[in-house]
């Protein structure tokens, strides 16, 4: 029994020393199913908002119902947004889930003028408008902005106000299905996982860098455009202005961001997966990791004093300081991104158009 015991334990360390998958592999194949779940969660939410929404226009339960169902969606998406690579990106998919910025209010416009027209409204209508009227920017301006809630109470559900709705959200569920399933295709796993180790120079990427490229682009995003469109370092007048805030009509922006940030940290360190704290340790840059965690902690305790919604909280002189050093601190992990963990990994980005420095 001892001697069988033993030429197991030969054989299983024989099979472990035979293993030539390399870390990057391992990593990109542990994000790859990362973000196959992700994809999931946010379909599977998608098809709850369109049944939240058939039974606040049935009449059988309130607002509330299909509101909170979109705010579940919109975290779901929020953890899946910084996927800037693959299918999601190759028909700008990603544009009919979420239209944002909208410096222009050309949501509310666009939406109008489909509510305007004396036309029945299904899923084909929305599919063949312009993707500002498609997603969750939509969905959200229906839910939760006043002059069309109240319409919503004028007496008739059914009206083309709740067929909208419904319409946005089974174009929505199937526009994430149609992503989930172009991610699972096996063509494209096989492209994707395949380039893990071909040469990339800042113009072709590979795996490796079409994801760590992505955490940048997402995170510069958030400094930028979530943090530094409200506070006004995007407007010629350096006015602050809550309307710019993504998700100000449900007060979401800060719920937005901390998501964000926690995805961040669930890609360095996932304790169910190879992560990108053990790719970095391969290489024995396993203090670039700590640092990574470090930054991001710093910016979730300044996150967790803003106790109003960003919409307000970029309006009131008492919240700036704050709100101003949380963008410093994004603006360090980017650097960070930047000039030391693409370096760990041997990575060269080139240039980075939402890079806001």
């Amino acid at each position: 029994m001892a001697l069988r015991v033993l030429l197991l334990t030969v054989f299983w360390l024989f099979l472990g020393s035979c293993d030539r998958t390399s870390p990057e592999e391992k990593w990109v194949s542990a994000l790859s199913q990362h973000i196959d779940s992700s994809y999931a969660t946010l379909h599977s939410n998608s098809q709850l908002l369109v049944e939240s929404a058939q039974a606040f226009c049935n009449q059988s339960s309130d607002i509330n119902t299909p509101r909170q169902q979109w705010r579940k969606t919109m975290d779901a998406w929020q953890d899946v947004q910084w996927v800037r690579f693959g299918p999601i990106v190759e028909t700008n998919d990603d544009w009919k889930i979420q239209f944002w910025p909208d410096k222009k209010n050309i949501v509310a416009r666009k939406i109008n003028k489909i509510l305007d027209d004396e036309s029945s409204i299904d899923e084909s209508v929305v599919a063949n408008a312009s993707v500002v009227v498609q997603g969750l920017s939509a969905v959200e301006l229906l839910l939760f902005d006043e002059p069309y809630v109240s319409r919503f109470s004028e007496g008739n559900l059914v009206a083309k106000q709740c067929q909208l709705l419904v319409a946005i959200a089974n174009n929505l569920s199937s526009n994430t299905d149609k992503i989930l399933q172009k991610w699972r295709d096996p063509k494209y796993q096989a492209s994707w996982m395949a380039s893990v180790h071909e040469a990339q120079d800042g113009v072709h990427a590979n795996a490796v860098s079409d994801a760590v490229g992505a955490m940048l682009t997402q995170m510069e995003k958030v400094k930028t455009d979530k943090l530094g469109g409200p506070l006004g370092y995007k407007n010629r007048n350096r006015q602050p202005n809550g309307y710019f805030s993504e998700g100000w009509r449900s007060n979401s922006s800060l719920d937005n961001i901390k998501i964000n940030l926690l995805t961040m940290q669930g890609l360095m360190v996932n304790d169910d997966a190879y992560d990108l704290r053990t790719l970095l340790e391969s290489k024995g840059n396993g203090v670039i990791a700590d640092e990574f965690q470090a930054r991001l902690n710093d910016a979730l305790s300044l996150l967790a004093t803003v106790d109003k919604p960003l919409r307000e909280a970029v309006m009131d002189v008492g919240y700036r300081p704050q709100l101003e050093e949380l963008y410093q601190s994004i603006g360090e992990l980017n650097t960070l991104i930047k000039t030391k963990l693409t370096v760990a990994l041997g990575i060269n980005l080139g240039f980075n158009s939402n890079d806001g420095d």
